[in-house]
């Protein structure tokens, strides 16, 4: 028996942020910071490199 694309079932988009901008969250208060460090976060002013 042949299979339609009809009889396929959806591949569910999973969506979510990618675990790499880790380095982009604050170390002061979790903000996820706009660019790469080193950077100076824009809600605390806390300044940090990457690591």
């Amino acid at each position: 028996m042949e299979r339609t694309t009809a009889d396929r079932h959806p591949v569910p988009d999973d969506g979510g942020d990618p675990a790499c901008w880790l380095h982009r969250v604050c170390p002061a208060c979790g903000r996820v910071a706009d660019e790469d460090p080193p950077t100076r976060c824009a809600s605390c002013g806390e300044e940090w490199t990457a690591d």
